[in-house]
């Protein structure tokens, strides 16, 4: 993520709101990896866990203000056919939280709506982006998924490798969709 932040910060074809956009971005995501390391070593089922898995989906809902307003400002626009199986997707996990922790729902809830929202502005803003909204989205599932649902140690470390390898893929193909000039993306700023 540092590497992610000093290539934006070189970029010197993009608009300083952008660049700032980006970058607000990616500190709000290295604040929720942070607290998503944290939560990793609490014990199962405390207390101490579900609070910094709160905390971390708090930070990570900046991450996703930051790249929708992003998105928006490079043309991309809410579509139905893209928001509504994306919103559909983050159902799942809402079920599995409702079930074994429902006390940490009222923040993943609205979380899972901002990530959705998000992977649908970035798959309007190009290929590159449309993947990373969607990896994003798979990863975070995933976390809920392994936390709750895995319970062989070998299905854990896949799902861990998965979530580490999906959501640093994610987060490099957002930032490098932001770091394209918008003329060469094929998406316009509106305006």
């Amino acid at each position: 993520m540092t590497l992610l932040a000093l290539r934006t910060l070189a970029q010197r074809d993009t608009a300083p709101v952008d660049r700032a956009l980006t970058l607000g971005a990616i500190g709000f995501a290295m604040a929720g990896d942070y607290w998503m390391l944290r939560e990793e070593f609490e014990p199962r089922g405390s207390a101490a866990k579900d609070a910094s898995l709160r905390r971390g989906a708090a930070f990570f809902s900046g991450a996703q203000i930051c790249y929708q307003v992003a998105f928006a400002r490079r043309g991309a626009r809410y579509r139905l056919r893209s928001l509504a199986p994306r919103m559909a997707a983050m159902g799942e996990p809402a079920i599995v939280l409702a079930a074994n922790a429902p006390r940490v729902l009222p923040v993943l809830g609205p979380y899972g709506a901002l990530l959705a929202g998000m992977s649908a502005l970035a798959g309007d803003a190009g290929r590159r982006s449309a993947v990373g909204g969607l990896l994003f989205q798979a990863s975070d599932i995933a976390i809920i998924n392994r936390r709750h649902l895995a319970n062989s140690p070998v299905a854990r470390r896949a799902l861990e490798a998965w979530v580490l390898g999906s959501y640093f893929a994610a987060q490099t193909l957002l930032v490098d969709a932001l770091s394209t000039p918008a003329a060469s993306t094929g998406v316009i700023k509106a305006g």
